[in-house]
């Protein structure tokens, strides 16, 4: 392992098979710093793929953690980063907004634009397909997109999951406690305010790029309705669209089958 700090940017090198991972530290929007995660194939190559975790999770999901091997065997690069409040990326969890988060993620296809990687395409998983979403419909150049259990329409989960009583409470105390299993965390109201700007099935009408659906038929988190109506919403040719519904999966495809399938349909979609 060789560590080496550039220009404010610490790069952790670990060659393994001419294979290697570079941990960046990179100020994308008002200097607050993300933490990301670089993993290229041997040789050089002009493809990479970004990788949005979703809501409470990490660059260091297990999705991302599988994926980003595949994606190097057939010599894609596959980058990772933490969202605002997430993982090692500064900010405080409290004041995470879809907006901060999609500034993030136009700024990391901006960053691996500039560094080489001409050809990109664009990972989310749950509240990173709802980013994924509007970052596509943004960016018509990448070359492909693949949501697992994407978050269509945010707002209503919030209200069913709270409930009136819990909404008006969040609404005027300003913060939401939510149980984590390292202790509680606490969300601004803002975030559900920030998510009544976007219209996501409007956004999703705009998306240029390729774009694959996997979501569990019985995803216990996001309605699997949403995906279908996303699907129905996307305005791409037949052959350049598609759905895979998953029987009795839920959100975190915690069956080993389940999460196989999802995993190898990604990874089938991105390399064709």
């Amino acid at each position: 392992m060789q560590a080496i700090r550039q220009k404010g940017i610490l790069f952790l090198n670990d060659m393994n098979g001419g294979r290697m991972e570079k941990k960046l530290e990179l100020n994308l929007t008002d200097q607050q710093k993300t933490s990301v995660v670089l993993a290229t194939p041997e040789g050089s190559t002009s493809r990479a793929v970004l990788l949005c975790h979703g809501f409470m999770s990490s660059k260091e999901s297990e999705t991302n953690r599988t994926l980003t091997p595949r994606l190097l065997s057939k010599r894609i690069a596959a980058c990772r980063f933490d969202f605002f409040g997430h993982g090692e990326s500064d900010g405080p969890f409290s004041r995470l907004t879809l907006t901060q988060c999609l500034e993030q993620t136009e700024g990391m296809i901006r960053w691996l634009n500039e560094n080489g990687y001409t050809e990109v395409g664009l990972v989310g998983s749950s509240f990173g397909g709802l980013v994924a979403i509007h970052a596509a419909a943004k960016h018509p150049a990448l070359f492909a997109v693949a949501l697992k259990c994407p978050v269509s329409d945010y707002p209503p989960i919030w209200r069913a999951q709270l409930g009136e009583t819990g909404m008006s409470h969040w609404k005027e105390s300003g913060l939401l406690a939510i149980a984590t299993p390292h202790g509680k965390a606490r969300l601004d109201y803002a975030f559900y305010e920030d998510q009544l700007k976007y219209d996501t099935y409007r956004a999703a009408a705009q998306i240029k790029p390729p774009t694959l659906i996997v979501h569990g038929e019985a995803d216990e988190y996001v309605p699997f309705d949403q995906s279908l109506r996303l699907f129905d919403t996307l305005r791409l040719p037949n052959d350049q669209r598609e759905m895979e519904a998953i029987p009795g999966a839920n959100h975190e495809f915690s069956k080993p089958e389940d999460f196989e399938r999802m995993i190898t349909r990604i990874e089938k979609w991105i390399t064709k």
